[in-house]
């Protein structure tokens, strides 16, 4: 069994959209820290503090510091994907051979970020549900691992769960999924009693309707007019349609863009297919575990335009980041 990450931290309101740009999920969700803020405990109960994540840097897709220069964090919540908010195409890798010309119109395209329906609603309700603990809002960041690294992901960022509250007893992560604001989202750093954690009010987030009553397999639906509107206002009556699940709505943009200007042809089965992104399903995952079960591909579960399987359903292999000192050393120990 994994020890128990948990740093201690308060969070911002003014952070999250209209006001900022915070979504509900990801990317933005900074959480201030002290010098006293990081501790782990390896048998999960014992807590020790920890300096490990001082002066460290992430390399990864990223190579940044993971404690900012104002002393904060960025957190991914582990497990859930709200729809997005504000999402660019990443750029086209310098290996592939595309033309300066192609290169310039891509870049053009992918000038103005692109949103999901129920993304500026679901953060509303996220920067709502907050504004009921005071400001700022104390909270802890938890995570279940075993060595530094394994909290970071490839961008920097803290994958975790964040609570708050009483006891810190209100699981952020958890009311956003439970509330139909968010889909499960699964990856292979995840225990599996913290998947099970999301499969078990998986029925109570259905009945809230919401992103699940919007959900869609349709991948060949695409609206390029559908931008990110900095500072609002909010418009919940028009922030309503059809949603895509956000890592999948991630590729379908990429796509999207990369074939208006000819840098890919074919289907979009053709392009996940020449990405290779690996995955295993849930219950093989659950099963087996992430050395023996069946590794998988997106592309796999295709079907014309149609993808076959729901959120839940698969999980995704993590990338994580190197986690090092500033001479580039390995951080290995808490």
């Amino acid at each position: 069994m994994p020890g128990l990450l948990r740093v201690m931290g308060t969070i911002d309101l003014d952070q999250f959209w209209p006001d900022g740009d915070s979504d509900a999920d990801t990317t933005k969700v900074k959480v201030t820290v002290g010098s006293n803020s990081f501790a782990y405990a390896a048998d999960g109960k014992t807590f020790k503090k920890t300096k490990a994540y001082f002066g460290a840097f992430a390399r990864g897709a990223s190579n940044k510091e993971v404690i900012d220069t104002q002393g904060r964090i960025t957190v991914r919540l582990q497990g859930i994907d709200a729809p997005e908010l504000h999402y660019r195409a990443g750029p086209l890798k310098k290996s592939t051979g595309v033309s300066a010309a192609k290169r310039e119109k891509f870049n053009l395209e992918n000038k103005q970020p692109r949103r999901q329906y129920w993304a500026e609603t679901a953060t509303v309700a996220l920067a709502k549900k907050l504004s009921g603990f005071g400001s700022p809002i104390k909270c802890q960041v938890v995570s279940l691992i075993d060595k530094p690294f394994e909290v970071i992901d490839t961008y920097g960022r803290f994958v975790a769960n964040i609570r708050v509250g009483t006891g810190y007893k209100t699981d952020i992560n958890l009311w956003l999924a439970e509330q139909g604001w968010a889909y499960p989202t699964f990856y292979s750093s995840m225990e599996e009693e913290e998947i099970q954690s999301y499969l078990d009010i998986l029925s109570k987030a259905k009945a809230k309707g919401r992103v699940w009553k919007d959900y869609s397999a349709d991948t060949g639906k695409f609206d390029p007019k559908l931008v990110f509107r900095p500072h609002g206002p909010a418009q919940p009556a028009r922030d309503r349609g059809k949603v895509l699940m956000p890592k999948m709505f991630r590729r379908q943009l990429s796509y999207k863009l990369q074939k208006k200007v000819g840098v890919v042809s074919g289907s979009f089965t053709d392009y996940l297919k020449a990405n290779n992104d690996s995955c295993f399903t849930t219950d093989d995952f659950i099963k087996q575990g992430p050395t023996t079960a069946p590794v998988r591909a997106l592309y796999e579960f295709m079907k014309g335009n149609r993808f076959t399987v729901k959120p839940h359903d698969i999980v995704f292999r993590e990338k994580f980041s190197s986690l090092v000192d500033k001479n580039g050393k390995k951080i290995e120990k808490f």
